[in-house]
């Protein structure tokens, strides 16, 4: 079987999720050419909508194919866009676009949508960015030197986009696009984005973070759906990373923030000075003492349901009283218990300077600790490997529970 045969079943897969009165946004380049025409087809059997396209040589495309299109003056709010991808992070589902030159219009388009969905051969999924695609660059055509430079200083490569034609290439915006390649894959892609777009005479970046969901990936055996951390109980979820001073709460968070690209919230800067000073003092604190501290927690989740973004905090959460507080019935919110011996945990401890909390008081949280039981649903992951592994772990078996939860509806319709 060949590639195209792979592309067209995933996005014949993908343009199932169309519905009637849909405003559907259009991707560019190869794979998502095939949705086009897809869509063209199920357009010729009566499903109705309209399509935003996201370059002009899609939009060619889907006019002549018989697709009304229409634009942001029309519609403000995208309900799905169907899109290719050069590179998809495994776990993550971060991408990396633009190879088709359409890069700043296509992440236009995905901001503007409920939902972005990815179709791509297997050939195109990774264990990080960067492992075989560069990083598009989209640049304001005057400052193409000087941006260059600035990219240079951190990337390993940088290389000017050239058309078939030998000049440089232009975008439909008219701008150009320089390809940068770094020293091995991208570990820290939210961070890189975020770099890159400081430099004055960038436009955008093919980096593409937690805006995927689903992906559809074709290979040999068929057609499967990757569903990012974003598909959960709640939407967007927000993890709370519990378990007992020196679990590695705060290591492990950072790590799902680079890979997620999730806001990260420590919920030890959240504590009262009051209680600052007793942990300092090497006093432990209270129930009453930990009351306004639970509460700054659950105010934190709140404001991140409020503005439906995903998040992750740390809360050492000892208590199943303590976690009804932040916890409760916020359906976003998934508990992750860090769990580990209590020589792990003086390990950890022993190793950690600059916190207000000393090593002494771990036996106190170890006497109040009560384990999440099944009843709270909690995500259990052992610490003793490093940050890295058990922040991997972690987003491998919320994967593994999107899959099995896909299963289940799937056998009980």
């Amino acid at each position: 079987m060949n590639r195209d045969t792979l592309k067209r079943a995933a996005a014949d897969a993908a343009v199932e999720l169309v519905q009637e009165g849909m405003v559907v946004g259009l991707g560019t380049g190869s794979t998502a050419a095939f949705a086009v025409e897809a869509l063209a087809r199920r357009f010729r059997e009566g499903l109705r909508f309209v399509g935003i396209p996201t370059s002009e040589r899609t939009a060619a495309q889907a006019r002549a194919a018989g697709i009304p299109l229409s634009s942001f003056v029309e519609h403000r709010r995208i309900d799905l866009t169907i899109d290719g991808a050069d590179e998809v992070e495994r776990g993550t589902l971060n991408l990396i676009k633009g190879l088709g030159g359409a890069l700043l219009r296509e992440k236009i388009v995905a901001s503007a949508s409920r939902q972005l969905i990815i179709i791509v051969d297997d050939a195109k999924l990774v264990d990080r960015l960067g492992t075989h695609a560069p990083v598009p660059v989209e640049v304001v055509a005057f400052g193409l030197n000087v941006v260059r430079s600035a990219l240079e200083v951190f990337a390993a490569e940088v290389q000017p986009r050239v058309a078939p034609s030998g000049e440089l290439f232009f975008t439909d915006g008219g701008n150009h696009i320089l390809d940068c390649r770094f020293a091995g894959p991208i570990t820290d892609p939210a961070r890189l984005e975020e770099r890159i777009r400081r430099i004055v005479g960038v436009v955008e970046s093919g980096l593409f973070i937690g805006r995927a969901d689903p992906v559809f990936v074709a290979n040999e055996q068929g057609v499967r759906r990757l569903d990012s951390a974003r598909a959960h109980r709640g939407h967007p979820p927000i993890l709370v990373l519990m378990g007992v001073s020196g679990a590695g709460k705060t290591t492990v968070a950072r790590e799902l923030e680079t890979r997620l690209g999730w806001r990260f919230e420590e919920g030890d800067a959240l504590h009262p000075e009051a209680n600052v000073a007793k942990m300092h003092a090497g006093i432990p604190l209270t129930d009453e003492d930990r009351q306004p501290w639970l509460e700054s927690v659950a105010a934190w989740i709140d404001g991140q349901r409020a503005s439906k973004q995903p998040g992750i905090v740390t809360c050492s959460a000892l208590k199943c009283s303590y976690r009804r507080v932040i916890v409760g019935d916020r359906p976003e919110v998934r508990l992750v218990y860090l769990r580990g011996s209590q020589e792990v945990m003086a390990d950890h401890l022993a190793k950690r300077s600059g916190h207000f909390m000393p090593a002494s008081l771990l036996q106190s949280q170890i006497d109040t600790l009560e384990e999440p039981g099944p009843d709270e649903d909690p995500l259990i992951v052992d610490v003793g490997p490093s940050a890295h592994e058990v922040a991997e772990r972690i987003i491998r078996r919320l994967s593994q529970e999107r899959e099995e939860s896909k299963d289940a509806r799937n056998d009980h319709p």
